[in-house]
């Protein structure tokens, strides 16, 4: 993975980072799921960041977060299709990881990468077990849907979110709107009120108009066209 590409996944994983994933249920229930359709103790939904592995739902481990240095999922995010590692002590990355010799002893690793459009794997929906294991292809096929209906709900989860941002972003425009209208239209009546009583007058006099009442509709008409102006003004800078 290049350099750019790396940029341009995290700045997708900071966006589902912000999601709540304690509030859909679906989650957890995705991840009960995984661990017993393929008899492992442990499974989680994880998201790499640049220095962190982020464990954002789990069953069977309390971790909320590891490095990513020390992290399986980080080979994970590097292949299209699923990571398995039957027995980590016989692979010689893990060699000096404190995961694999120390608390929790993982010497079994599943994992399939959550992949969102273009091609971009934010992290994992894995699985681990403290002896050496393997899953069946059914279970591997079953593992790789289960992490693309992860994907989905994590996409649903923040286009609502956009969405409900962008409706209460419209709410509060929608009443600073109504305050200036409020506030703007006295000021509004009142020019274009002299120009009404001007034109009145003009017409009792038989359409008679002189220089002084001439001026002093150009006068009114310049305020309206400043009032108007100026309420254009603010919502275009508001807006």
């Amino acid at each position: 993975m290049s350099q750019q590409q790396e940029i341009v996944r995290l700045e997708a994983v900071h966006k589902f980072l912000g999601l709540d994933y304690d509030q859909a249920t679906e989650f957890q229930d995705i991840v009960n799921f995984a661990a017993e359709l393929c008899g492992t103790p442990v499974a989680l939904i994880t998201l790499l960041d640049k220095d962190v592995n982020w464990v954002k739902v789990r069953a069977g481990i309390d971790a909320p977060a590891m490095p990513r240095e020390t992290s399986f999922c980080q080979y994970t995010i590097q292949s299209e299709g699923l990571t398995i590692i039957p027995d980590t002590l016989e692979d010689r990355r893990f060699d000096n990881n404190p995961l694999v010799h120390e608390p929790p002893h993982v010497r079994f690793y599943a994992g399939a990468p959550l992949t969102i459009k273009g091609g971009i794997r934010l992290g994992s929906l894995c699985l681990f077990d403290a002896k050496p294991n393997n899953i069946s292809i059914i279970q591997q096929k079953a593992l790789a849907v289960m992490a693309r209906q992860v994907t989905f709900l994590m996409q649903l989860e923040l286009s609502q979110k956009v969405l409900q941002n962008n409706l209460k972003e419209l709410e509060e425009k929608n009443e600073s709107l109504r305050s200036i209208a409020h506030m703007q239209s006295h000021d509004i009546r009142q020019p274009l009120t002299s120009i009404m009583g001007l034109i009145d007058i003009i017409r009792n006099d038989g359409y008679k108009a002189d220089k002084e009442k001439l001026m002093m509709i150009e006068e009114a008409a310049n305020q309206l066209d400043k009032k108007v102006h100026d309420i254009v003004e603010q919502t275009t800078i508001k807006y």
